[in-house]
């Protein structure tokens, strides 16, 4: 029986709370022992990706085993430092909403429902876009590299909760779909994140979650007085924020069709970006629009629910999910969009590298990038605009991540 019921109407408005993001504790002697081997390539194919979840749960560091009613559930601590801010423009998740189905029996009618242990399944939903700082510190930046680690590094677990008080999340969770997309055909349009996961049950969010408060610089700014004539007068204020903000846009994203690797590699990248723009050389397209996604299709494994580690042995309720969690499919694709005033192709190669920069943390440099037919539009006085798709492909081996080495998944790191 699901023990856990979400209720978020607690006399506070939904953007008076906070969502925040966690990447879990990784020990890759878990992942290893399932994996059977420490890379992949194309010439050793092996089951690359694979979580043991309830173990996962059982060695997270700070993790607190819960009282009733959550005695079945562990839960990592709640900390500033292991749970960052992300300011969603949405949010919605599910711990299980195809628990119960019908009972077979002769008479074909729905007599009785029993739980299906399957249906024990996390699943959320949210979106945001990514943040620049006027100033130095930026308390947007913890989050989004927690998701950027997730887009390239197959099956990152993380969690995500809320500081809604009666509001429960679950995990391990991965990323189901992660698309990244920037849109400027007739705006400057702000870079937009669109994230889903699927996961396990056996952690729960923690209780006692705080909003998070902006830093104040303890300047206080009067809003104006309405119309002094009549003597209506504004009494309201507010504290200054210390921090201001702008979305990432357009005008901050860059691709060039060239691979970068090593430790200098975003800065190769910036200037070949920036050598295409000088003097004479001035390209005559322009990019309007440019987007990636990485789909994931995770596989669950349903086991009795119990597990030993060690020495150590543990017994759940059927309503801690799966036991194990493992890479069915992963893709990745994107396309670029171009308004180009000639009739030339700007593409006119079948195969290439590409990198490509979102702003804040969103760098991706994939060395195989096989290119789909344009797709193009012509309007009467408004030249040609050009979509280019793409499918990415590995390179030829890939390493598991917290090895040391930069060749993870699709994506060479920096």
């Amino acid at each position: 029986m699901p023990r856990i019921l979400n209720n978020v109407i607690n006399n506070i408005p939904s953007s008076g709370h906070s969502i925040y993001v966690t990447v879990l504790d990784t020990f890759y002697e878990l992942q290893t022992k399932f994996r059977g081997g420490y890379r992949v390539s194309k010439t050793s194919p092996t089951q690359s990706y694979s979580w043991d979840l309830y173990a996962l749960g059982y060695k997270q560091l700070d993790r607190i085993t819960q009282n009733p009613p959550y005695k079945d559930y562990y839960t990592k601590r709640f900390s500033r430092a292991k749970y960052f801010p992300l300011f969603c423009n949405s949010f919605s998740d599910n711990g299980g909403q195809n628990i119960y189905e019908p009972l077979p029996n002769f008479s074909g009618l729905s007599l009785l429902n029993h739980p299906k242990y399957s249906g024990y399944v996390y699943s959320a939903n949210f979106s945001f876009s990514p943040l620049l700082s006027v100033y130095q510190r930026n308390i947007h930046n913890a989050g989004e590299n927690a998701i950027y680690r997730a887009s390239y590094e197959p099956l990152l677990p993380i969690m995500v909760c809320s500081s809604i008080p009666s509001h429960k999340s679950f995990g391990p969770a991965f990323l189901n779909s992660f698309s990244i997309s920037v849109e400027g055909t007739n705006n400057l349009g702000d870079v937009e994140i669109n994230c889903s996961l699927t996961g396990g049950r056996v952690l729960i969010s923690p209780d006692n979650i705080p909003p998070f408060k902006p830093y104040t610089d303890g300047s206080i700014i009067n809003l104006a007085t309405l119309d002094p004539s009549i003597k209506i007068f504004n009494q309201e204020s507010f504290n200054n924020f210390a921090d201001k903000y702008r979305p990432v846009n357009l005008s901050d994203c860059l691709f060039s069709l060239t691979h970068h690797s090593g430790n200098n590699a975003f800065n190769s990248f910036v200037n070949t970006v920036r050598s295409a723009y000088k003097g004479d050389k001035m390209p005559v397209h322009k990019i309007v629009g440019m987007s990636l996604t990485v789909t994931q299709d995770v596989n669950f494994i349903f086991t009795y629910p119990g597990f030993s580690y060690l020495n150590r042995t543990e017994e759940f309720g059927d309503i801690v999910g799966p036991r194990f969690a493992s890479l069915g499919t992963r893709k990745v694709t994107g396309s670029i969009k171009i308004f180009n005033p000639t009739n030339q192709n700007f593409i006119n190669t079948n195969a290439s590298s590409l990198t490509m920069f979102f702003g804040s943390y969103y760098y991706y440099s994939m060395k195989n990038v096989d290119w789909q037919q344009p797709v193009i539009t012509v309007s009467p006085g408004g030249g040609y605009i050009q979509e280019y798709s793409f499918a990415v492909r590995m390179t030829e081996e890939t390493y598991f991540s917290g090895l040391g080495n930069a060749k993870i998944s699709e994506f060479t790191l920096l």
